[in-house]
């Protein structure tokens, strides 16, 4: 793996942890945007595995969709699968809450799970992209 495409990978992961750490503080309770923080929840998500798979030199579309992202990443490493139900709840919050006239805004509860399943995700997928880069 050549430098350039080492710092891409790495590039992909700091994104995700970025914004992983953005979510924690526009939810947290002094700050209550949670739907930001939700937003922020899906994107770091989709950055850390986008980070796996670009490890692994997998080609991507363009989407925001975990589960498709997901399902590209687990035959590289099949415990991407444990990860499906957070990548359904978190696949909406892309664009459920973006625009004006949404139907609702994510409760507090919500916000805070989401962040626990973006969390878990973001978490695996960077212990795995940290251990491939390793090796290399």
């Amino acid at each position: 793996m050549d430098n350039a495409h080492r710092r891409h990978i790495a590039g992909w992961l700091a994104k995700a942890e970025d914004d992983l750490r953005v979510a924690r503080l526009l939810i947290a309770e002094e700050n209550r945007l949670y739907a930001a923080g939700a937003y922020h929840c899906q994107q770091a998500a989709e950055k850390a595995l986008k980070a796996w798979l670009t490890a692994r030199n997998v080609v991507f579309p363009k989407t925001h969709d975990l589960e498709t992202l997901l399902h590209l990443c687990r035959p590289g490493e099949a415990g991407f699968g444990a990860y499906i139900e957070q990548a359904r709840a978190l696949t909406p919050l892309a664009t459920e809450f973006r625009y004006p006239g949404d139907v609702f805004e994510p409760t507090p509860a919500q916000a805070n799970e989401s962040l626990r399943q973006a969390t878990e995700i973001v978490a695996y997928a960077a212990r795995l992209v940290r251990l491939e880069l390793a090796d290399e």
